[in-house]
């Protein structure tokens, strides 16, 4: 049995030689039949090992007497043990969670936590065979795709300080091969009395819904294991193929107060011209890179942004992972949706001078006299002249306001700040946030966009104002075309 894990680690390129492994060490049969295999394997394998446990604050003196047994059991194999202790209830309640749900995220984190803190390099967890099986029916109940059938990754990157890995080497023996080999060596491990409770949809598929599969093959299990493995180098294979296809489709860029996640934009018709299972799995992936993580990214909210991507502009939906996807004119975007723009508080320009409104905005003014010479003129986006003496009232930096409108043209037609946004094409969410230069409600300048043809400067102008930006909203070297 130990040879069959020994081959399929080393398929897996699980462990390598000079590695430090952290266990984790609940106490239950599979964690003590992990721990004891790599006790066995680091003998002939060079490798550092580490036992971890996490008391969750769940089940009282069970939870403690598993602590205590844990502990014991690696003291006596000469194995560094480090415990945590967590409060998944108040997880839960606070963040909305299952008690399963939280219970994980605390787990994770501790190890998290034990990565950095031993300087280790991978977390060993002891999911085998059957935990493949209940997840792959698990998400087969509640609605997936090739994706969610693929089950549980042998190997999976892990955030921490450093590059690590979660490895799973028991996915190739069943629970029934674990508990027996323990009982032939005598080897006792802690039973958990919520492993009884059909509350829990896991529970039920493991003692109701397998049992039952086995009796229609005996090895159930293992040939599901198989069939994940081919579903998961299909989905692979998939996951590549659409990131190709898809290269043009769409553009990201880091998400502000979100350094795990980035904000994307996707071409709407170039999106839609991808074969669908390719639109099915692209759209995937960028939920995922916008969210930060696959967790929770289900087919119906695959499904919802592709829906959004051929229907109307202005419309949005709800997505996991505090997203948003929005559709504005031919394109979807997918963000954070907490994620705003700060406003800018109303502030009269110094002129000549400077002022700093509170989001980071540098605003400098200086008054020139003008020799008629046009040429001068500067081409920056967030560098502006214009004709001082056509300015009526106090010049103000600020955001949109009822009213506002500007001059669009020679003739001195005129165009209400609203629908110059519409026809510009500038997404609604992004409106409230863009800086304004303002004479009353006459805009003089929409700030990295276009200035109003009222306040243009003329070889007839006398004094220029020239008013320049600078801050996180721009790159002062962009010229306009």
């Amino acid at each position: 049995m130990f040879q069959k894990i020994r081959i399929f680690l080393e398929k897996q390129h699980m462990i390598e030689s000079g590695d430090h492994v952290i266990a984790g060490l609940s106490g239950g049969a599979d964690s003590v039949f992990l721990l004891l295999l790599l006790d066995e394997l680091r003998k002939t394998m060079e490798f550092s090992l580490t036992a971890v446990h996490v008391e969750h604050g769940i089940r009282g003196e069970e939870s403690l007497r598993d602590a205590q047994f844990s502990r014991r059991l690696s003291e006596s194999r000469g194995i560094p043990f480090v415990m945590y202790s967590a409060d998944a209830p108040s997880r839960a309640k606070q963040r909305h969670l299952t008690l399963e749900e939280a219970a994980r995220e605390l787990r994770y984190e501790c190890f998290r936590r034990a990565l950095d803190e031993c300087g280790a390099d991978k977390v060993a967890v002891a999911h085998h065979a059957d935990d493949l099986a209940e997840t792959m029916l698990f998400h087969l109940a509640r609605g997936t795709g090739i994706r969610g059938l693929s089950g549980i990754a042998p190997v999976l990157p892990f955030a921490a300080s450093k590059p690590c890995a979660i490895i799973r080497p028991l996915l190739c023996v069943t629970r029934r091969e674990i508990e027996e080999w323990l009982k032939k060596q005598g080897q006792s491990y802690c039973e958990d009395s919520t492993n009884s409770d059909l509350y829990y949809a896991r529970n039920r598929i493991r003692t109701q819904i397998l049992p039952e599969m086995r009796l229609l093959n005996a090895r159930a299990a293992e040939h599901m294991q198989r069939t994940a493995a081919e579903l998961a180098e299909i989905s692979a294979f998939l996951d590549e193929t659409a990131l190709q296809r898809g290269r043009d489709c769409y553009e990201k860029r880091d998400c502000p107060g979100h350094p795990e996640a980035q904000e994307i934009r996707i071409d709407c018709e170039k999106f839609l011209a991808l074969p669908a299972v390719l639109q099915k799995n692209l759209m995937h992936q960028l939920i995922a890179m916008a969210a930060g993580r696959k967790k929770d990214i289900g087919a119906v909210h695959v499904e919802s942004a592709i829906g959004l991507a051929a229907g109307g502009t202005g419309k949005r939906v709800m997505l996991p992972c505090g997203l948003i996807a929005e559709k504005s004119y031919g394109e979807v975007f997918l963000r954070k949706k907490e994620e705003t723009n700060a406003g800018i508080p109303p502030a009269d320009l110094k002129i000549p001078g400077v002022i700093f409104p509170v989001n980071g905005i540098t605003v400098r003014t200086e008054l020139i006299e003008f020799d008629g010479n046009l040429q001068q003129i500067p081409k920056k986006r967030y560098t502006k002249w214009f004709d001082y003496d056509k300015i009526k009232f106090t010049v103000q930096l600020r955001n949109r306001s009822k009213g506002d409108f500007l001059t669009i043209n020679s003739d001195g037609g005129t165009k209400k700040l609203k629908n110059w946004f519409i026809d510009e094409k500038i997404p609604q969410n992004k409106r409230d946030a863009i800086p304004l230069l303002a004479d009353g409600n006459h805009i003089l300048w929409v700030c990295g966009y276009r200035i109003s043809e009222a306040y243009k400067v003329s070889k007839e102008t006398k004094r220029v104002l020239v008013v320049a930006l600078d801050g996180k909203i721009h790159s002062e070297d962009e010229v306009n075309e």
